[in-house]
């Protein structure tokens, strides 16, 4: 899987905002018209974010790798683990997002500590299985 491929959701859920740009400006409250558009942009760049960590979260849960940098990876039930629990963060900070906007702001809140606390449940996971990460490619001499 070369680089494009790896990173297409981040520039898919980028692209998808900024084609709903028109309703997304109309949904916000009286501004300046650079403002609204540095809006549309910082929500783009979010849902490209939450896009990438959604397939990296797959990646963990369905086929139980995680990448760690200089060719290694996590693998198996820590792998697992941690991709549940960035699923479980970009599909709270959704919902948290969505109440927000319509303004139950009660269960807002206590989504958003619970997303955060999937995060935070994720990257503790992600740093302790670190140093147990084995080599992608090891000698394949014959």
């Amino acid at each position: 899987m070369g680089p494009w491929a790896y990173y297409s959701p981040l520039w898919l859920g980028a692209l998808v905002v900024l084609a709903l740009n028109d309703a997304l400006r109309a949904s916000l409250p009286p501004m300046e018209p650079w403002v609204r558009w540095l809006v549309v942009a910082g929500v783009a760049v979010a849902a490209g974010v939450q896009s990438q960590v959604l397939m990296i979260g797959a990646q963990g849960a369905f086929a139980q790798v995680l990448p760690v940098p200089r060719g290694r990876s996590i693998r198996g039930g820590a792998a697992a683990g941690a991709g549940w629990l960035l699923i479980a963060w970009v599909v709270l900070s959704g919902v948290m997002v969505l109440l927000g906007y319509e303004a139950v702001t009660q269960a807002a809140v206590v989504l958003g500590v619970l997303s955060l606390g999937a995060l935070a449940g994720a990257a503790v996971v992600y740093v302790w299985s670190i140093p147990a990460a084995v080599a992608d490619f090891g000698d394949r001499r014959r």
